[in-house]
């Protein structure tokens, strides 16, 4: 643990070696940046504890003496040369073991903290507790290893930042999309999604306790946003379907009212304006609707139904009236089975059948001709020529 002061003179931690003469008590008064003096009980000679020579050449490396007996830890990765005692030369040798040792109860503080670490779900507690022990060792009054146990405690200290940083980005990540979502319309999608974010927000590593409440913030507004315009949806949702169904239920009564009329035309006409007012009236919910239906449908069923009947006993009685002129029973008649487009020979002449083809003439010429004959006198017997002779001297005769 020597240094070169480059004035030819070396110092080291053997330099404060002395043999000790008024150390009666075994003290020995330590100066330094925290302590203005106070007494640190010399390490016993026994009880496991290192012996002096071996603290001195295991702390030779660590620091040194400078020309005025003040204690220094060297200068490394993680610290500053520094001052940690100032002593008189009969107690350096046990101010020197009990820096050591203290330095050997900061690697014992360390040890403890890592294994809180690894039982403790609290990163961001664990992280504070590094960073307060890591600043905290910086100024120790202490000689040590710090480059091993700083590096150390820098380590775990990385680990958790990493931790953290994940767990930041997770959560960033779950507040985006929840953001993205707060004012969907698709509120049955969107409600499972955001429970979905839900139950992976408490699954997510931690970001720290700062970040973690300034993300939940916005988290839990945009949630707070969703699912309060949902219930605001539905709420006038339910009270359109709720006046929807009292419309529905209006046209119910009053297609009970015309169901029993008897006035076919007009009350068909009014029915059928219900049906377009149904229609128009909107939707009261899927099962209200479908149960408003069934009653609605009840409703005018029996009026149709009387409808159809009414006209069709219309029809029958139209049908089995007798015709005009026609005394013969129908049915089957001297030329047997009547058919239903032959109107027989009081038909009119000019008439067609229901099936659209001309009525069959069924009379001969001769039922024609027949009663003609009584229309002119008896035949004479100039008549009894051939037809052409008779009718020249019939032209004689009249010429002459």
């Amino acid at each position: 643990m020597a240094r070169g002061d480059g004035c030819g003179r070396v110092h080291g931690v053997r330099a404060m070696v002395n043999e000790t003469e008024d150390g009666k008590d075994g003290t020995s008064r330590v100066v330094g940046p925290g302590d203005a003096g106070a007494p640190t009980k010399a390490p016993p000679a026994g009880g496991g504890a290192p012996d002096l020579a071996t603290l001195l050449r295991t702390g030779e490396k660590w620091g040194y003496v400078d020309d005025d007996g003040g204690i220094h830890v060297r200068a490394g990765k993680f610290n500053e040369d520094r001052l940690v005692a100032r002593v008189p030369p009969s107690k350096r040798a046990d101010t020197l073991a009990t820096l050591l040792l203290r330095f050997q109860e900061l690697e014992d503080r360390f040890a403890a903290l890592t294994r809180e670490l690894r039982r403790s779900r609290n990163a961001g507690r664990n992280l504070k507790s590094l960073q307060s022990f890591a600043h905290w060792v910086q100024g120790a009054e202490a000689i040590g290893d710090y480059d091993s146990l700083l590096g150390r405690a820098h380590a775990e200290i990385a680990k958790i930042e990493g931790r953290l940083a994940q767990g930041e980005a997770a959560k960033l990540e779950l507040v985006e999309r929840a953001e993205a979502l707060a004012d969907s319309d698709k509120w049955k999608s969107a409600g499972e999604v955001m429970d979905e974010l839900m139950q992976e927000w408490k699954c997510a590593p931690s970001a720290g306790r700062e970040h973690d409440e300034t993300l939940w913030e916005r988290f839990n507004e945009a949630r707070r946003t969703f699912f309060t315009r949902r219930s605001e949806h539905f709420a006038e949702l339910k009270k359109s379907r709720a006046q929807v169904r009292e419309v529905k239920e209006a046209l119910i009564v009053r297609a009970e009212e015309l169901a029993p009329s008897t006035d076919y035309d007009a009350t068909f006409a009014a029915m059928q304006e219900l049906l377009e007012e149904w229609k128009q009236a909107g939707s009261a919910g899927r099962d209200i609707d479908d149960q408003l239906w069934e009653r609605f449908h009840a409703a005018r069923d029996p009026f149709f139904e009387r409808r159809k009947a009414h006209f069709a006993e219309q029809r029958r009685r139209t049908d089995d009236r007798p015709r005009r002129g026609d005394d013969r029973p129908r049915g089957r008649g001297p030329a047997g089975p009547r058919r239903r487009d032959d109107r027989g020979p009081d038909g009119p002449p000019t008439g067609r059948s229901r099936s659209g083809k001309p009525p069959v003439l069924r009379s001969s010429l001769a039922d024609l001709v027949g009663p003609l004959k009584d229309l002119f006198p008896a035949e004479r017997e100039s008549d009894k020529t051939e037809p052409g002779k008779s009718s020249r001297k019939q032209k004689t005769e009249d010429d002459g």
